[in-house]
């Protein structure tokens, strides 16, 4: 990030998609954030500026920190969270940019607890929140495409290579591949045969 846009990121203060903490938080406390963001829409957690008092205050770190911060996404979240982290200097005081992205296993825990991002604050989500958010595709080795074809299927009831190829701007080698892996871990049904060949979400059990 420039330095133009941490200031009007700071001029805006914290909201949905950012949090400020002008010293380095506790593993428990980051971990916390970095689900909460994982859980939503992303977003970033700034460490080194007072938003309240619009200060910069800075942070004492080096390439270490980078792998501390990569160690919480790890050992304290579950599934674990791989965050980008910038360091940015500033007058010989430097800033941590830490970015989540929104995950596609959810949901995201630390310590058992799923959190969520509301407004300015990241608070555990509500037993009917943790629900919603539950990717029941999760856990499967599966990449972004393929999660969002399955979300696709469900409002389409199918997909065929040619709409996959579309949706997501892939080669009809790449589109089969991703397809037919899905098939071999029988998450979807593939049927008819040639260009005709469409997949479709096998019918689920009932309870």
């Amino acid at each position: 990030m420039t330095w133009e846009e941490i200031i009007t990121l700071l001029e805006q203060g914290e909201g949905q998609s950012v949090e400020f903490e002008k010293l380095v938080p506790t593993p428990e406390d980051l971990a916390r954030d970095m689900v909460a963001f994982a859980n939503s829409d992303g977003g970033k957690i700034i460490l080194g500026l007072d938003d309240k008092n619009k200060h910069f205050v800075g942070i004492d770190a080096g390439e270490e920190f980078k792998d501390w911060v990569k160690e919480i996404g790890e050992k304290h979240c579950a599934p674990k969270i791989v965050p980008q982290v910038e360091l940015i200097d500033r007058g010989g005081k430097k800033i941590a940019v830490i970015t989540i992205t929104e995950g596609d296993e959810k949901p995201f825990k630390t310590d058992d607890i799923c959190y969520l991002r509301d407004a300015n604050e990241s608070r555990p989500a509500k037993e009917d929140e943790e629900r919603q958010i539950t990717n029941p595709w999760g856990g499967r080795g599966l990449n972004k495409r393929q999660l969002r074809a399955l979300q696709l299927m469900q409002e389409r009831n199918s997909i065929t290579n040619r709409e996959y190829r579309e949706a997501f701007n892939v080669s009809h080698k790449t589109a089969h591949i991703e397809m037919t892996m899905m098939v071999d871990k029988k998450i979807v049904k593939s049927e008819g045969s040639g260009r005709s060949t469409c997949y479709i979400l096998p019918p689920q059990k009932e309870e």
